[in-house]
């Protein structure tokens, strides 16, 4: 059976996405250390029990996740679900790793990238925002051809196996896009200055719906876990390529 040393995995992991150069809002890299030798690994958006008791089931020694067990601003007390997890993470010693602002703005496997490249926009019309803007993340793209609302939000569905929800005051056809997965909600005040006909992200909030009115944009919400597959998904296949190893994506049903 092939396997790979926790030890090389994460070194390889951390190179290929540059952690270090990256400041982050969680500790990027092995958060609960496990076995030394790895076969199987369970890669999903976010560490919660369910994908836990999945990886136990599937006899993985490490699981992979975008968003992580600790976070900088979290309680630092091991109460509660927190207990529960690193309990049962440690008891069948699996490794726990997570990737959060690495992956969302990797130059080839970010979720921004993966959902323009999605919804049929070539590498080459896909552009990282004037820093003049302000937006740190996200990416924006030009269609070869522009194509109707509906059809974008088809390409979008059928790429993310989600059902998206959208704010219509914009163009009836898009030539330009702006991703940002995740939380991109608080962004919008600098999106509009981007100039794009459309705009897809995760999540939406009060006043989403006010300022796309008010500024004639098709403000796109797909939520923030599905918006948030892509990139993570795509990690566990390169590593599945360069080691050799057993790797699975575990979907989850989230609404938000």
């Amino acid at each position: 059976m092939v396997s790979v040393s926790r030890k090389e995995l994460e070194s390889w992991i951390n190179e290929y996405l540059d952690v270090y150069s990256v400041s982050d809002y969680l500790p990027n890299g092995l958060q609960v250390e496990g076995t030394d030798e790895i076969n199987k690994i369970v890669t999903a958006v976010s560490i919660n029990m369910d994908v836990i008791e999945k990886a136990i089931k599937k006899g993985a020694q490490a699981i992979i996740v975008h968003h992580g067990l600790f976070w900088k601003n979290d309680d630092p007390r091991i109460t509660m679900y927190r207990k529960k997890r690193i309990q049962e993470l440690l008891s069948h010693e699996i490794n726990l790793f997570a990737y959060h602002l690495p992956l969302d703005i990797h130059q080839e496997i970010s979720h921004n990238r993966l959902i323009l490249q999605g919804i049929g926009i070539s590498g080459e019309k896909i552009k990282i925002p004037s820093a003049k803007t302000g937006l740190d993340y996200g990416l924006i793209g030009i269609f070869e051809n522009p194509i109707k609302f509906n059809e974008l939000i088809a390409r979008l569905n059928k790429f993310l196996e989600a059902e998206s929800k959208y704010f219509k005051y914009g163009s009836d056809y898009v030539e330009s896009v702006a991703v940002v997965s995740g939380a991109g909600r608080t962004l919008l005040d600098k999106v509009i200055y981007l100039d794009v006909d459309a705009y897809i992200t995760g999540d939406a909030q009060e006043n989403s719906e006010y300022i796309s009115r008010e500024m004639r944009i098709n403000y796109i919400y797909a939520g923030h876990y599905n918006t948030e597959k892509p990139g993570i998904a795509a990690l566990g296949e390169k590593i599945k390529e360069k080691f050799g190893i057993d790797v699975e994506f575990v979907k989850q049903d989230n609404p938000l």
